[in-house]
This record gives structure tokens, C-alpha cells and sequence, in this order.
């Protein structure tokens, strides 16, 4: 899709959106300005008997200045609540607006525009005209993040393990995955399945002074020697195959031409477990520091052995809206037997941070 034709369309769908939207706005205020005035001249037809009052030395000061207060609030509250059904009754017209674009009932000249939606779940492009049954099939472009460690057991998910010698908040993984939803059952089911592609990197930082060396075919953590010590890391890059299967535990559904759709645009809770498969496709460490002359000095390298070349592990997640925490834990150990390394098994816990549906 080109970026021009793209524009071109949205700015089409915005000015026939907007004729519209202008002549309800001016209708509404119309309205708004037509109560303020009328109730106000009410209003003061009665303030004014009051100051009237006043005049005569029917009341005193205190009472004109407490039954004028009393007069401003209950106009006030009048006002408001006229103003409210209108508001209410604009919402109402602006609903509808909205679900025609979205089912496709706008005249034929704003229906298969696409557009750009800004949500909790990223940015995303979506085609205009869709039914709510193409909106239960999707392709995403995700990204996600989460906080990496290690622990010595494999059947451990905790992520926060203290001897794993690795900096807790500071060792992290970040996944960009393109991947395929599809409903599974019905147009009803609250099932769905997920897979696709995806590229992962896991950065492990060592507690300081340490840091990760090569030697012998064999891997270690070694206090650094060579001056003050700024970062150190050990980067593994995986490209994997995960596969999740997702379940909404509130399914919301929706009715259009009289039958009924989940609704996934709507807010719902839901839970998915998967697994993923994958292959390292390269492992580096990387250190920066300052000499004994304070000059700042870096080097990297890559490991030839002591991470294992395969990965499998598993996925839990839970998800509302468009926000989604997960749990990875890799069942194969990070590194082999030619690391020297007090944890090898690894384990996550993040976020999904975007989300680009085309």
C-alpha cells in the first residue's frame, strides 16, 4: 500500500466525516446556547423580584443574599441537566456515525478507505469496510519486552533468583514477532489460535565487576581486570517459531445481519498458553570500560561455544484489552556443559509493548 493513496483516502473519509460532525456540532450548540439564555432570563426574572423585596424592606440583606444563592444553584443544576441530554443525545447519534463506518452502511464513497487506529495496543492500519467477521482473522506485527534471568532450576518461574549472578532489571529480552490470529470453531468461540515468526534477543548482564570470558572452549563469569569496569553483556539472538492458543474468559459479542459475532475490539479478559521453537543464531559479548588512564575503551567478540544452538520453551499469558503480560520459561537450559555458569535455564517476565495490525 502506498503511503500517498493511503493519505488520499484518509483525507476523503475526514472531510465527508466532518460535514457531518460540523452540522451536529452547530445543531448541539444551537441548543446549548438557546437553554443558557432561556433559563437565565428566568433566572434574573427572579432575582430581581428578590432585589425587589430587598427594596422595600420586605427581607433583609441576609435573606436576599441566601434566597439569590438558592435561586443561582437550583438554575444551575436546571442548566446542566438540560445540557446533559442534549450531550447525551449527540453520543448517541455519534455511536451510530461510528458503527455504520465500521459495518460498512456509509455511502459508497468512504467504504473501503483504510485508517489508522492509536490504541493501548500500539498503532495499527486497519482496513475500512471490514464485517465483524474479518476482524476475527488478523495479522500482527507484535513487540515485546520483558525483564531475563536465570535459574538453576528448570522447573523454576521465578524470575527474581538472587544467585543467578546476573543484574535483575538490567538483563532483559526484547521479541519482535509477526504472527496470525485465527478463531477457532464458530463465529461465537472464545478460542483462538496464534503463530508465526519470531526474532528474539536476550541480553545478560553480570553483577559487577564481572563479565563473561571465552577460554579453553569454555565459559565463565571473571572479575574484570583491565580498569573500571562501565558495562558488560552476553547477547543471544534466536529467530523462533511460537504457537499460543487464547481463550477470552468474558466473551462480548456483537449482532450484524442478525448474526452473532465475537467482538474483539471490545474490552475483554483473556488467558493464552503456547510454546515456542527456535535456533540461536548468534551469541556475543560485549564489554566497555575505562583504562588505567581513564580512556574509555570497548570490545566485543563472539562466543564459539557454551550456549546451546537450540531453544524450546513455553508461554502463559494474560491479557485485557490491549494489554497483555506474559511468562517465558525456556525448558532447554540457555547454556551447555562448556559453561561454567552457577544458572543455565532461563525465564521471563514482560509485556507486549506494540501491536500493528494489518
Amino acid at each position: 500500500m502506498k503511503f500517498k493513496i493511503l493519505l488520499l483516502a484518509m483525507l476523503s473519509s475526514f472531510a465527508t466525516a466532518q460535514t457531518t460532525l460540523d452540522n451536529q456540532m452547530k445543531s448541539y450548540t444551537e441548543k446549548v446556547n438557546s437553554i443558557v439564555s432561556t433559563e437565565k432570563a428566568n433566572m434574573k426574572a427572579e432575582t430581581d423580584k428578590i432585589d425587589e423585596a430587598f427594596s422595600s424592606g420586605k427581607i433583609t440583606k441576609s435573606e436576599q443574599i441566601a434566597q439569590k444563592e438558592e435561586v443561582s444553584k437550583r438554575y444551575e443544576t436546571i442548566i446542566n441537566d438540560k445540557i446533559e441530554n442534549e450531550r447525551q443525545q449527540l453520543e448517541d447519534i455519534t455511536k451510530t456515525a461510528v458503527t455504520n463506518s465500521v459495518y460498512n452502511t456509509k455511502p459508497d464513497s468512504l467504504k473501503n478507505k483504510d485508517f489508522f487506529v492509536f490504541s493501548t495496543a500500539g498503532l495499527s492500519i486497519r482496513k475500512g469496510g471490514k464485517s465483524p467477521a474479518q476482524y476475527l482473522k488478523s495479522s500482527t506485527l507484535s513487540v515485546g519486552y520483558a525483564l531475563a534471568n536465570l535459574t538453576k532450576d528448570k522447573g523454576s518461574f521465578n524470575p527474581f533468583e538472587n544467585d543467578s549472578e546476573m543484574r535483575i532489571g538490567n538483563s532483559h529480552s526484547v521479541e519482535v514477532q509477526f504472527r496470525t490470529d485465527r478463531q477457532l470453531g464458530g463465529f461465537t468461540s472464545p478460542w483462538f489460535i496464534r503463530y508465526g515468526l519470531a526474532y528474539r534477543t536476550d541480553t545478560y548482564m553480570p553483577k559487577r565487576p564481572q563479565v563473561f570470558v571465552q577460554e579453553n572452549s569454555q565459559l565463565f563469569l571473571e572479575d574484570f581486570a583491565e580498569g573500571r569496569l562501565k558495562r558488560s553483556k552476553l547477547r543471544n539472538v534466536y529467530l523462533t517459531l511460537p504457537i499460543e492458543f487464547q481463550l477470552y474468559l468474558n466473551p462480548k459479542y456483537t449482532e450484524y445481519d442478525g448474526k452473532q459475532y465475537l467482538d474483539v475490539r471490545k474490552k475483554m479478559w483473556k488467558i493464552g498458553v503456547g510454546a515456542y521453537a527456535g535456533i540461536n543464531t548468534r551469541s556475543i559479548v560485549k564489554v566497555k570500560y575505562h583504562n588505567e588512564n581513564d580512556n574509555f575503551k570497548k570490545y566485543d567478540y563472539t562466543l564459539d561455544d557454551g550456549v546451546n544452538a537450540f531453544l524450546f520453551g513455553g508461554k502463559f499469558s494474560l491479557g485485557y484489552g490491549g494489554v497483555n503480560l506474559f511468562i517465558k520459561k525456556d525448558f532447554t537450559p540457555i547454556f551447555n556443559n562448556k559453561a561454567n555458569l552457577p544458572n543455565k535455564n532461563g525465564v521471563q517476565i514482560g509485556i507486549e509493548i506494540a501491536n500493528i495490525d494489518f
